[in-house]
């Protein structure tokens, strides 16, 4: 554990109140900006390489080649939000560390969100996006990579796609939408940022009539056999942490080659605090795995 990770969600835990408090609510819909849109590419990344921004059902859909990049990889990236926020400035520096740390080129997929689609639409409109990015690849090696409900997105995405993606990469993502486990509220008092009610309003509504036992929409109901090798990081602070360890656990009982990577201060998507030991040794390990995945999982 290190200072700078207790530091951050020490200070975390003072920032994120006004979002806690949101959370909290069980109209948490209602308070949603109708015409949200996500967080533009910063000028920082057009310096430090190419963007190209494509607007494709009401969606933007960004591409980000680093100036130093590997040409055979293709990384696509899906950001959180809950199934109903939009992509925020933090998550570039989620996208610009893959990107440096695996060479990739990143597509970032801003997906259909929920009150207003439903998970059938987000599914259809990520599965376009990646059927373009396999016809880009060709046979170069394309992984996908999603945090929080973006990892959501992508086990779906994972398990449906005819050519599955050579590695998958999961940051602290929401393995349950049902959110029931008894050891939720034990955490959640440790939580900086995710509470329940906010969370499950906003699944009951992508989810739709299709409901939060179908394994379609809810990795927690899916068959996890098949899965390609696939790296996941938890924080010991997010309300996620025991439903991610025992998706790791049945994934692997299911033969997919899954490791899942814990840090114990680590809160809620924690390889977002970039100048941390544990968000460095993350992107590491993201790295090796971009060109050796089988050194990494097994």
């Amino acid at each position: 554990m290190s200072l700078s990770m207790t530091l951050t969600a020490a200070a975390m835990w003072m920032d994120a109140a006004r979002i806690r408090r949101a959370l909290s609510r069980d109209d948490y819909l209602s308070t949603l900006d109708p015409d949200r849109r996500p967080a533009p590419p910063p000028a920082r990344l057009r310096r430090a390489g190419r963007v190209h921004v494509t607007r494709r059902g009401g969606c933007d859909v960004v591409r980000y080649e680093p100036a130093r990049r590997e040409p055979a990889l293709e990384l696509m990236y899906l950001p959180g939000g809950g199934l109903v926020n939009p992509l925020v400035p933090a998550h570039w520096w989620i996208v610009e560390r893959l990107a440096r740390s695996t060479g990739a080129a990143v597509t970032v997929v801003n997906y259909p969100l929920a009150p207003e689609h439903r998970a059938a639409e987000t599914a259809a409109f990520v599965d376009a996006e990646y059927a373009r990015l396999v016809e880009r690849a060709g046979a170069g090696r394309l992984l996908v990579a999603g945090d929080s409900a973006g990892g959501t997105v992508a086990l779906g995405l994972a398990r449906r796609a005819a050519r599955r993606p050579d590695a998958l990469v999961l940051l602290s993502p929401w393995v349950d939408l049902a959110l029931t486990n008894p050891a939720i509220p034990r955490r959640s008092g440790r939580d900086p940022s995710l509470r329940v009610p906010g969370l499950r309003a906003g699944a009951l509504a992508w989810a739709a009539d299709v409901g939060l036992d179908d394994g379609s929409v809810n990795p927690a109901r899916a068959e996890l056999g098949g899965l390609p090798p696939t790296l996941v990081f938890q924080g010991g602070r997010d309300i996620f942490f025991d439903d991610v360890v025992a998706f790791g656990r049945r994934a692997r009982d299911a033969g997919s080659p899954v490791r899942v990577v814990t840090a114990p201060a680590g809160f809620h998507v924690y390889v977002g605090a970039f100048w941390t030991p544990e968000a460095r040794s993350a992107y590491a390990l993201v790295g090796t795995l971009s060109r050796h995945p089988s050194e990494i999982v097994t």
